[in-house]
């Protein structure tokens, strides 16, 4: 079972269990997803992020107890990954790092698309001399911003911004991207590779229940 980490309050089962279904429909994985308590409009700031981590390092004991084999952190910034990893046995995974490996095997020219103000630092370190710039959708500051026609078309224009920069791949640094299906649409209009943080958080878990990474590797692109 792969326990995934929502690091917003949601109400609805269908929108809790979204990123979840998205991998099992994918890779086929077994998934529990459970919210973080008191924070409706999710992470998307230093102050958030720093009330979501003791949460997050609370919510990733219970899934483990509750028979986890593995935990996915849902935030492209990957708030309280180390903290986590410290506090449970199985592996942890964070949705923003894992965009940022997969980008760094297909191209040495990565653009990274964003809502914050600057590049989650994980990301940003483990692009190193790739990173060709950031740019954020006009708009908007919150995931919630996203699931809108301007949240989306202003997406869209960054990242065509970006492809204009040189970038030759796209980590989509938030998980309300792949929300609202992003990634495949990039990849449609603008020609670009664009990894998806919940199709590569997926992917990392797939290759660690199966031993093997390249065949999971090569599913994030497949339709």
């Amino acid at each position: 079972m792969f326990g995934i980490i929502r690091v917003i309050t949601l109400q609805e089962n269908s929108a809790i269990q979204l990123h979840g279904d998205l991998i099992e429909r994918r890779y086929g994985l077994p998934v529990m997803s459970r919210c973080i308590p008191d924070q409706p409009r999710g992470v998307y700031d230093a102050q958030t992020e720093a009330e979501s981590i003791p949460k997050i390092i609370r919510l990733a004991g219970e899934l483990e107890q509750q028979g986890c084999t593995a935990i996915g952190i849902s935030c492209a910034a990957d708030p309280a990954l180390l903290e986590a990893r410290a506090v449970v046995n199985v592996p942890v995974l964070g949705a923003g790092s894992c965009a940022a490996h997969m980008a760094m095997a297909y191209s040495n020219r990565v653009g990274v698309l964003t809502i914050l103000e600057e590049v989650p630092p994980l990301i940003r370190g483990i692009l190193g001399g790739a990173y060709i710039g950031m740019d954020r959708p006009d708009g908007v500051t919150t995931t919630l911003d996203l699931n809108t026609p301007a949240g989306r078309a202003g997406a869209l224009a960054g990242a065509a911004r970006l492809v204009e920069r040189g970038a030759e791949a796209l980590v989509l640094a938030c998980t309300g991207f792949a929300t609202i299906g992003l990634a495949a649409e990039l990849e449609e209009q603008l020609g670009i590779r664009a990894f998806d943080p919940i199709l590569c958080l997926g992917a990392a878990a797939a290759a660690s229940a199966s031993g093997t990474g390249a065949s999971a590797a090569g599913e994030v692109h497949r339709s």
